[in-house]
């Protein structure tokens, strides 16, 4: 996936705001085939692929929210208005309009993108694109290092700006010189949803201390996942787990399934490792796209229920199987998980414990997508759907056949295309 920002400085005009004015570009961004920048003037409905805007304020927005970016991790679906100030590239505008491109990690090597299509107050465009897409890291960190250090080098050549920039520059330095330890603290620091730079004592010795003494397997999801909910009631939680896995008697034939299993090659859509893992597990186990049994028998996952502090927890998974705590919930909902554990055991890539959660990353994605192509898999549904569309009766007959909640017969339907959903 190849994403792109072109920019190329332009002649403003004279203005009060010097840095505004030396750093007017045109500036164009894409991912693979969308132009985010596509807009349309509402005036006199001319098109462009390009927004004139001031790069600096972008380059400090970029600068000032460095870590944040690409550490701190978005909860799937909503985003609150604190952290879209951290990641959505349309608040660093400075009053000029610039897309509504959201930014957050999804992997140690891969990067969200998501943006929407808009009409910013007080503007004459709209911006005509919608999309979410995974870019490599390093790509993405080459682009936003290019624009930044274009930026600085602009305004050091001019005299009017020389002096102006020189924070930003400081900054900047700072962040590309930091020791290793400084980098480890500020990246645990952004999982927390803190500034690592403007950070009370106190809160740093104990962002400090979790990181210190969490498991390394689980440590990032838990620090993510204990904005709001707070460090020491989460640490709490996972030593309860912990302890309560140790009493399931969680001996199964998974692990022994593990290791019969084809590798899934790894890529940029993390669902379809999810589809392919549960296919495999499936033929494993030797089952024909029946409902599938995990309360006993070859598929059994053991299992216990211990209340977590924050709703974002929703399973912590064992290091030597598939063995879960997780939430109260429905049979439903109980099931779900305890299919989550085991596609998040399956497809582990290194040793350690598994945290389930509400979490955007690729990890949580692939564990979901394993366990509703595993609890209700999309060729068996094919073969019971024979119209090119499926009411909502239909779906709770599925749903009830499969023994999962029809939003997970609504999804499996919609993503593996077998046929349209509609009202009555």
């Amino acid at each position: 996936m190849t994403v792109r920002f072109q920019f190329e400085w332009i002649d403003a005009g004279p203005s009060p705001d010097k840095l505004a004015q030396v750093t007017m570009a045109a500036l164009r961004i894409d991912v693979e085939s969308s132009t985010i920048t596509a807009v349309i003037d509402r005036s006199d409905r001319r098109y462009s692929e390009t927004i004139n805007v001031p790069l600096f304020s972008v380059a400090e927005w970029l600068v000032l929210n460095w870590f944040s970016i690409w550490h701190e991790v978005a909860d799937a679906g909503e985003h609150s208005l604190d952290f879209e100030s951290r990641h959505n590239l349309g608040v660093a505008g400075d009053g000029f309009a610039l897309p509504r491109l959201l930014m957050s990690p999804a992997s140690s090597e891969r990067m969200n993108l998501e943006w929407e299509s808009h009409r910013p107050q007080h503007s004459r465009v709209e911006f005509l694109e919608k999309g979410a897409r995974s870019v490599e890291r390093q790509q993405l960190d080459k682009e936003l290092r290019t624009l930044i250090e274009a930026v600085l080098q602009r305004t050091q050549e001019n005299p009017e700006t020389k002096d102006a920039s020189e924070e930003l520059r400081r900054v900047w330095s700072a962040l590309n010189n930091l020791a290793d330890d400084e980098v480890e603290f500020s990246r645990a620091a952004a999982l927390f949803g803190a500034d690592p730079f403007q950070i009370e004592d106190h809160e740093a010795a104990v962002i400090t201390e979790f990181w210190r003494s969490a498991h390394a397997s689980v440590r990032e999801d838990a620090l993510a996942i204990a904005k709001g909910a707070g460090l020491s009631p989460v640490a709490d939680w996972l030593k309860r787990a912990q302890t309560a896995l140790a009493q399931t008697g969680q001996h199964t034939d998974w692990p022994k399934v593990r290791d019969g299993l084809p590798a899934v090659a790894p890529g940029d859509r993390p669902w379809e490792r999810g589809y392919e893992l549960a296919r495999h597990a499936r033929s494993q186990v030797k089952e024909n796209g029946s409902p599938i049994d995990l309360q006993q028998g070859p598929a059994a996952v053991p299992h216990l229920e211990v209340s977590p502090p924050s709703i974002r927890i929703q399973g912590f998974v064992g290091d030597d199987g598939p063995a879960c705590v997780m939430a109260p919930r429905s049979a439903l909902g109980k099931r779900f998980i305890q299919a989550r554990a085991l596609g998040d055991y399956l497809g582990r890539r290194t040793a350690g414990f598994g945290l389930l959660s509400s979490l955007a990353t690729e990890r949580q994605a692939e564990s979901r997508a394993f366990a509703a192509e595993f609890l209700a898999p999309s060729t068996s549904l094919r073969q019971r759907i024979s119209a090119e569309r499926v009411d909502s009766e239909q779906i709770d007959d599925l749903a009830r056949e499969f023994s999962v909640a029809t939003t997970v017969i609504e999804h499996q339907i919609r993503n593996h295309r077998l046929a349209e959903v509609v009202s009555l």
